[in-house]
């Protein structure tokens, strides 16, 4: 008899095993400290063992706006430690969905294993009238344990729609269909009959990059600052202050800036601080650098927070800003 795929599930907190006083209750949409004990989560699904062996790894559960880039080191090595062990052939992480798909990113350039990593989290807790969490989980373990899912990078996988790391955005503070990839589209679904893939991603990620955090132990500080009408700038000013190893501006569309970031900006550049500007606007990319080429670098389609994620990641191996910049056009 075959045996079931090996699937380690990571819980990290989140929404999706918090729990309100009763069905109706909203507290734990301010702050979900209340969590279902350990294995209870796993327990409540029951159909997870049709289809895999499933064994839940520790780590730390907490809200998903609480965790630090110190913890997603910790969690790229727990990966690691897993698939160094031979303990699973997939992985499903539990996680909040306030950050989820930047820790999402984070893994999807950092992990370097061609088994399947999927995060899952919920926008109901576990307690709430049609709570999502529970198939949201199954589906994941789904797709962990699917063989389509290897070579894939990190997926994303809630209302039965599977997303690529790099291009799935939280679009919906409430409702549960608010993870999307609205400019490049899903990859695939978690439907009830089986998983299926259309498409994968192209662009290079987990074992295919070419960034190693073996023997790092911090990550190079990368603020964020936001442009908008009548900024006179004196946020980047504190931030470039303060001696970051980076900046990302979010401004606005196709990289146009207010007189005062431009001035803020050609300032923080001068100074030799690696500075990259993305768009506020959710889609379409910038094709051109504001301030010419060279001076600063530009975020492409990336949104700010995954381009603070990627600049990060591009600081462990270079501080020129032309190779940032090719790292920006190439993951």
């Amino acid at each position: 008899m075959e045996r079931k795929p090996r699937v380690a599930l990571i819980l990290t907190g989140g929404t999706i095993d918090s729990v309100g006083t009763d069905r109706l209750d909203l507290a734990w949409y301010l702050e979900a400290n209340q969590r279902l004990a350990d294995g209870e989560l796993v327990g409540r699904v029951p159909e997870l063992a049709t289809v895999a062996e499933v064994e839940e790894i520790p780590f730390r559960r907490l809200p998903s706006q609480a965790i630090t880039d110190g913890d997603l080191l910790d969690l790229v090595r727990t990966i690691h430690g897993i698939f160094e062990e031979d303990r699973a052939d997939g992985i499903v992480i539990t996680h909040g969905t306030n950050t989820l798909e930047e820790t999402a990113y984070f893994l999807h350039l950092t992990l370097k294993t061609d088994r399947p990593v999927v995060l899952v989290g919920a926008m109901r807790p576990s307690s709430a009238i049609s709570a999502d969490g529970y198939l949201n989980l199954l589906n994941g373990v789904r797709v962990a344990a699917s063989k389509d899912a290897a070579e894939k990078g990190v997926l994303v996988v809630l209302n039965e729609d599977i997303a690529a790391a790099r291009d799935v955005w939280k679009t919906d503070n409430r409702r549960v269909h608010t993870f999307r990839s609205p400019e490049l589209g899903l990859i695939g679904f978690a439907d009830p009959d089986t998983v299926i893939f259309y498409r994968s991603p192209l662009r290079p990620h987990t074992w295919q990059s070419e960034f190693d955090l073996g023997g790092i132990d911090s990550l190079p500080r990368v603020d964020l600052a936001v442009d908008y009408t009548g900024f006179d700038g004196s946020t980047i000013d504190y931030l470039a202050g303060r001696g970051p190893d980076g900046i990302v501006l979010a401004t606005f569309a196709g990289g146009r800036m207010s007189a005062g970031a431009r001035r803020a900006v050609a300032e923080a550049v001068e100074a030799r601080i690696p500075l990259v500007i993305a768009s506020r606007v959710p889609g379409g990319r910038i094709v051109a650098n504001p301030l010419g080429d060279g001076a600063a670098i530009i975020a492409r389609d990336l949104p700010a927070h995954k381009a603070r994620i990627l600049l990060m990641l591009a600081l462990t191996r270079t501080r020129a800003l032309g190779e940032i910049q090719q790292i920006f056009d190439t993951y």
